[in-house]
């Protein structure tokens, strides 16, 4: 079988796009017009917005006290440490989670807390509070549990530990359903009636919030910027958007974390090569990140937690292997089923024909399915659903886009699913082996009834047109002054329209495409990372139009300019 290409996405001029306004800015700022551009596109068109955009300062977050329940949340934890309560702080196996436990933890034992810690196994517990753990809380003599990144859900949870003595304070940032938990508090800026300006916090900013609260009732509000880098991890992993408070708290993270204290950090900074270097949220998001969820995913969240945790640089260390260990192994699942499920599509479904794609295998680790999920969706554009089968049920986890929610799709098929949760553009599912032939042709009829195959394709929106002598110094200067970038501020995306094809090559054993391309006198090199397989129409091509972010590669103590493609078109 032929290998499929990904599907190509249209390239348009972004929506937002007000090229007299992008100019007028630029010039005001003193940069290249392409800033101008990005800058507009990005919603930022006066210069007031701007530098509060380019200057991220602890002083632009919002009182915590603005969050609902946030004042009954610090009474009740607060009567726990004066009391002497154990508190069970109850995690998630993600990146989030963890950061956020580590930091809830962290802050309350300084607070002369007695403090147990419980973040479930991904395969044998599941996830959030459950029965379960209150039954952990109630053996470990606790008598309050605060969840963080999880607990919205946990209505029964919270009921039982209420039966048995047990209070419970909520914090998380999922959506919330119609009925919530009966607990002390609920913290969470997504609740109606919240008037938090800001919804879209991770988990671990809402956890930072709570301790900010903490810490300020102490007057001692300062202590708190020490957790910045720990938010910053969580918050750019959980790939929640970067704008207003999540930047500022990204931001100051990351100018922290090259030369953070912190050993678990510093331990897994040294293991990657990074130790000392100012790190970029793509660094952290496919790096630092991948290795802390990679114990989660094989099973174990608890070594991670160990790692943020450890009092001395040989612990510090250890973890840090054994988390490159969990990650290869996570690596090696994740590059198997990926290889395995793209095959599929076109031996098992109507390719190109079908809306949507829904597996299963009993060879898949459940484990890895949201990451492979994603993958399908970015190389198919389809939404997909992947299930790993043990035994008679399998677990599912799945990927949308193109505005489809899968929520939705997921109540139509609500009598086949032994449960399902989670949020319009990332889902998991429980269901049983026999109901999965059914479940794939009631998936596929309801995400065909909700799209239009025409329209599913993302299109990469072109924020300007460049020439290649304009990809210079000061290009790239302002372009890292816009970091960190991630969810709703993106690179940039320039556009060359056409340059003439120097050479095209491959490295990474084909995986990457290398570039050389030249308009008038200047010459660029371009990388495309995972775009290999593009080296096929470009043999022929004399001349290309690329789009691409203008970063700097440094490597052996070199510098150097490259365009990082976003997309190529042959010529």
């Amino acid at each position: 079988m032929t290998q499929t290409l990904p599907v190509p996405s249209p390239w348009v001029i972004h929506p937002r796009s007000q090229p007299a306004l992008a100019l007028d800015l630029a010039r005001s700022l003193g940069a290249p017009p392409a800033i101008g551009h990005v800058l507009v596109n990005r919603g930022l068109a006066d210069l007031a917005a701007v530098g509060e955009f380019l200057h991220p300062t602890i002083d632009a977050l919002h009182d915590p006290f603005l969050l609902l329940d946030l004042d009954r949340a610090v009474e009740r934890i607060e009567r726990a440490l004066a009391g002497g309560e154990r508190v069970l702080v109850q995690g998630d196996y993600d990146v989030d989670g963890i950061t956020s436990t580590y930091l809830l933890t962290t802050a309350l034992t300084e607070l002369g807390g007695r403090i147990e810690t419980r973040i479930p196994h991904r395969t044998r517990d599941g996830y959030g509070l459950t029965v379960a753990a209150v039954d952990e809380a109630e053996r470990r003599r606790c008598t309050l549990i605060v969840t963080v990144d999880c607990g919205i859900m946990a209505v029964e949870a919270v009921a039982e530990a209420r039966r048995r003595g047990i209070d419970t304070v909520i914090t998380d940032h999922h959506e919330p359903a119609a009925r919530l938990p009966d607990a002390a508090a609920v913290v969470n800026p997504r609740r109606p009636g919240c008037p938090y300006p800001f919804k879209s916090l991770a988990g671990v900013g809402v956890t930072f919030k709570l301790v900010e609260a903490l810490f300020l009732r102490r007057g001692n509000r300062a202590r708190t910027e020490g957790f910045l880098e720990i938010v910053a991890l969580g918050t750019i992993a959980d790939v929640v958007p970067l704008v207003r408070e999540n930047r500022v708290l990204a931001a100051l993270g990351l100018d922290r974390l090259h030369r953070t204290r912190h050993l678990g950090l510093r331990a897994l900074l040294e293991r990657d090569g990074l130790a000392g270097r100012r790190l970029t949220s793509g660094q952290v998001a496919f790096v630092l990140a991948p290795r802390i969820n990679a114990a989660g995913r094989m099973g174990n969240a608890e070594q991670a937690l160990r790692l943020l945790m450890a009092r001395d640089e040989d612990e510090a260390r250890a973890c840090a292997e054994s988390l490159e260990d969990d990650n290869d192994r996570r690596r090696s699942f994740d590059e198997q089923a990926a290889a395995d499920a793209a095959a599929r599509v076109e031996a098992e479904l109507d390719w190109p024909r079908c809306a949507s794609i829904l597996m299963w295998s009993d060879t898949w680790h459940a484990g890895v399915l949201g990451i492979v999920a994603s993958r399908l969706v970015e190389r198919f554009q389809r939404p997909t659903m992947l299930v790993a089968l043990d035994g008679d049920r399998g677990r599912g986890s799945g990927r949308s886009l193109g505005g489809l929610d899968l929520t939705r799709v997921l109540d139509g098929c609500a009598d086949l699913l032994e449960a399902y949760g989670g949020h319009a553009l990332a889902a998991g599912l429980t269901v049983h082996r026999d109901r999965l032939p059914e479940l794939r042709e009631r998936f596929e009829k309801l995400v065909a009834e909700r799209v239009d195959l025409a329209q599913l394709a993302r299109p990469l929106e072109i924020d300007a047109d460049v020439a290649v002598g304009d990809c210079g110094d000061a290009l790239v200067d302002w372009t890292e002054r816009l970091a960190p970038h991630g969810l709703d501020n993106p690179e940039p995306v320039l556009r060359v329209a056409r340059a003439e094809v120097l050479s095209v090559g491959t490295a990474a054993g084909g995986k990457h495409l290398r570039l050389v391309v030249r308009e008038g006198t200047a010459v660029a090199e371009a990388i495309g990372f995972g775009m290999g397989a593009e080296i096929a129409g470009g043999r022929r091509a004399r001349t290309c139009a690329v789009a691409f972010a203008p970063i700097r590669d440094r490597w052996n103590g070199a510098t150097r300019i490259q365009l990082k493609l976003k997309g190529v078109r042959w010529s």
